[in-house]
């Protein structure tokens, strides 16, 4: 039976680290379905809304200096576990907040506890890989999305049900601790090194940065259709029949689809041709969703843009894991340094956008990021 598990246990950790890539979904999407409601209950206008949010990408980038360095010492399972510590402290939170500034706090946490987790996970999913001796980072990144999809969509039917915000996340809080218990003995203990000594603080290299500067397009864009999209589609409903949640979960599902079939298109035609063909999804499905605001364009536009997104940030974490001169740790937080500022702008910039204009311009922005990410994605070496 050991050597069984042995012979196995690539397959096993592959398991257990879909498993916390899944949870990691179904919290952020849970989250985000739930943006509505904890809105009106704070009676929070669009440029109120976007400077509380604006704690979470902070928290997120407040975990960066210390993520690579903590992952190294102790390890990305150790690091996991903490991160899923927060998730059940926070996650009750957000739905517990009275006070924008309470809700400011609360999400300050979450957005740090995500990106420990965002990172160690993805250190644990490089480890598998080099076990595997294949690329398979992209099949994790489709285990996220299904997990947001869901995520996205059980929150729907929550919310159209009448469920608190509190009831619900705390849920999912539980789950998550659920989850890490079952799969904690199956991740890899002993991250993957290199040989060589390795800084603990590097910056990326040229290659590296123009990567990074792609995922900050990818990642600005993920996180106004996470933060706004369910918004924009409740305002383009020409009744008050059917799920706002709808153009939400029609981008979820397409980022399932995409990274599903994201290592064979990487395969077949190389990283740059993939990521020039995802960021001019991006533009032709936002420039649907804006241009034709009706429901079924905008769910079709919105689905678009989900396939267009699927595999940019995928692919560029699996390029800084595999780093030759940072440890996978290291490189990964030094490149989701550059790409989480689109994360902290993102939120901030479309509803400061929407307050003095429209929810329908400020998305418009996206537009033109589909266009720089396909211009600069052609300068990639082949």
């Amino acid at each position: 039976m050991e050597l069984t598990i042995q012979n196995n246990y690539p397959k096993i950790a592959r398991w257990a680290t879909n498993a916390l890539f899944f949870v990691a979904g179904i919290s952020f999407s849970s989250w985000a379905s739930r943006i509505p409601d904890v809105k009106e209950m704070l009676g929070l206008g669009d440029a109120a809304l976007g400077t509380v949010l604006f704690a979470m990408p902070v928290g997120s980038l407040s975990a960066l200096p210390v993520a690579g360095i903590i992952i190294n010492y102790w390890g990305s399972r150790k690091v996991n576990v903490l991160a899923i510590g927060l998730y059940f402290i926070a996650l009750p939170l957000l739905g517990l907040a009275t006070q924008p500034w309470q809700l400011a706090c609360a999400l300050f946490v979450f957005g740090f506890a995500g990106d420990l987790l965002n990172i160690a996970m993805n250190v644990q999913a490089v480890n598998v890989e080099k076990l595997m001796k294949k690329s398979i980072m992209s099949s994790f990144h489709a285990v996220f999305s299904s997990g947001f999809m869901i995520g996205a969509t059980v929150g729907g039917v929550l919310a159209s049900a009448h469920v608190s915000p509190f009831v619900h996340l705390s849920s999912v809080a539980l789950i998550n601790v659920v989850v890490m218990a079952l799969v904690y003995q199956w991740l890899v203990n002993q991250d993957f090194k290199s040989s060589e000594a390795q800084p603990l603080f590097a910056m990326p290299d040229k290659s590296l940065m123009l990567l990074g500067i792609i995922c900050f397009c990818g990642m600005l864009s993920e996180g106004a259709m996470a933060d706004w999209s369910v918004l924009y589609y409740k305002k383009v409903l020409t009744s008050t029949q059917g799920y706002a949640t709808a153009g939400f979960t029609a981008f979820s599902v397409a980022m399932v689809i995409g990274r599903i079939v994201g290592d064979k298109t990487v395969a077949a035609i190389g990283l740059r041709k993939t990521l020039m063909l995802n960021c001019a999804l991006v533009t032709l499905g936002m420039l649907l969703a804006v241009g034709f605001p009706s429901p079924v364009a905008v769910i079709i536009g919105f689905g678009i843009t989900g396939l267009g997104l699927s595999t940019v940030v995928p692919l560029i974490y699996s390029e800084a894991g595999h780093s030759k001169t940072m440890a996978a740790g290291v490189a990964l937080a030094a490149i989701s340094t550059v790409g989480i500022a689109g994360f902290l702008i993102g939120p901030v910039m479309i509803g400061y956008i929407s307050e003095y204009t429209s929810l329908r311009i400020a998305l418009a922005s996206l537009v033109l990021l589909g266009l720089i990410g396909t211009l600069l994605s052609s300068k990639i070496k082949s």
